[in-house]
């Protein structure tokens, strides 16, 4: 019988597993380098926390599943309602502002797609305690920075700055009442990937509102968004300018997103979004903690490897190791073994035959591993306390002391 991985779920064999680790090596530093300390959560939470911020259809998106103790529990599908918990149980004894920042892997039930698989990895940046601008402006940087780290440039990506206050200030301007809200926000929001939007707003609105908003949605003028000026301002002192442009069809969420919202996505417009985030002040409140004002942002891995992918940016596959050793007949064996041992203490990366190998198989072995170089452990040079080393690339030898051996 032959199995396979689930519909939606990936085998990380070394290649894709070093791309993977690459991309979030690049999450990493970005978070470090502003500040913003690691931290973690369960896989597994109380489902009840996740319906609490998105409405009880949200269960019909995640692996909701009754555990052996009678609860109602969740494989995490996003990481801000455990980040809410979490804070506002300890908020008291947390400085503030919080920085934190995580790269966990999340599940969500849903229909498959390019750029969208049922498990991911996410990195996720918040920053709570602060209502400043510039906080909103710092995580939008730290984003940008992440994908600098990994060589895409502003040719590459765009920031689609929007701002929720700016939006219900915009619809209530051509009296759309606040019992239209949502209903026009959602029609905003699916303006890109649904033919049947327009048709919706204008049943909504009626034909002459309807124009009106999709005029600025193609063309909203800055000089009308008060809201976000500071963040864009900040975005500038951060050097971030050249990646960011006001673009009024960015809603995201309307279940907790309270100020300026934003997405990342391919100048070339192939794929979904890089990226998104926006402020939610009031989400640690909602969870029973205190009124702490919070901006975040989430990036998964699907979207953005294609992205890299297509921009021709991934990385060659890493060599192995730096070390092939080959004994040179069985009796050199544990003599190559010692030399092993003595590479690896000193950090490079070594690895040679279990069994003896000719010295022909054994450099063909060191050149599939990868290996820049190759220790030859013949009995001669052993007997002299010395080893010879092959340059792999340009074939040149030497012989090497023992103790210099690195």
């Amino acid at each position: 019988m032959g199995f396979q991985a689930l519909p939606g779920f990936r085998d990380f064999e070394p290649e894709a597993m070093a791309v993977r680790r690459w991309v979030e090596s690049s999450w990493h530093e970005a978070s470090r380098r502003a500040g913003y300390q690691e931290w973690d959560g369960p896989p597994l939470e109380s489902l009840e926390l996740f319906t609490a911020k998105s409405g009880a259809e949200i269960a019909e998106q995640l692996y909701a599943f009754t555990d052996k103790g009678g609860r109602a529990v969740t494989l995490r599908g996003e990481m801000t309602p455990t980040l809410a918990r979490l804070v506002a149980a300890r908020a008291g004894g947390l400085p503030k502002p919080i920085k934190w920042y995580c790269v966990p892997q999340f599940f969500r039930y849903e229909r498959q797609q390019r750029g969208r698989l049922r498990e991911f990895y996410q990195w996720n940046v918040d920053v709570v305690g602060t209502g400043e601008a510039s906080a909103d402006a710092e995580v939008i940087a730290v984003a940008v920075e992440g994908l600098r780290i990994l060589g895409l440039e502003p040719d590459d990506v765009v920031v689609r700055l929007s701002d929720r206050r700016l939006l219900r200030r915009m619809l209530r301007s051509i009296d759309v009442g606040a019992d239209e809200e949502a209903d026009v926000m959602a029609c905003i929001d699916r303006l890109e990937r649904d033919a049947k939007a327009v048709p919706r707003l204008e049943e909504q609105l009626g034909r002459a509102r309807a124009q009106q908003v999709l005029g600025w949605c193609e063309d909203a003028s800055l000089a009308e968004a008060d809201e976000i000026a500071p963040v864009l301002e900040a975005c500038e002192d951060f050097g971030i300018g050249d990646y960011v442009r006001f673009d009024f069809r960015i809603v995201r969420g309307l279940a907790y997103y309270t100020g300026p919202v934003w997405e990342i996505f391919d100048r070339a417009g192939k794929l979904r979004s890089v990226a998104g985030g926006g402020r939610y002040d009031d989400l640690v409140a909602g969870f029973g903690g205190p009124d702490l004002q919070a901006v975040g942002f989430g990036m998964g891995d699907v979207v953005l490897t294609e992205l890299l992918r297509e921009r021709g940016k991934l990385p060659p596959p890493p060599s192995r190791v730096e070390v092939f050793v080959v004994p040179i007949g069985a009796e050199m064996l544990r003599p190559a073994r010692q030399v092993l041992r003595r590479l690896r203490d000193r950090r490079v990366r070594a690895d040679g035959p279990y069994a003896p190998l000719r010295v022909g198989r054994g450099l063909k072995a060191a050149d599939q591993a990868g290996a820049a170089r190759a220790v030859l452990v013949g009995p001669s040079e052993w007997a002299e306390g010395s080893v010879r080393i092959r340059d792999l690339r340009s074939g040149e030898e030497r012989v090497v002391p023992i103790d210099e051996l690195e």
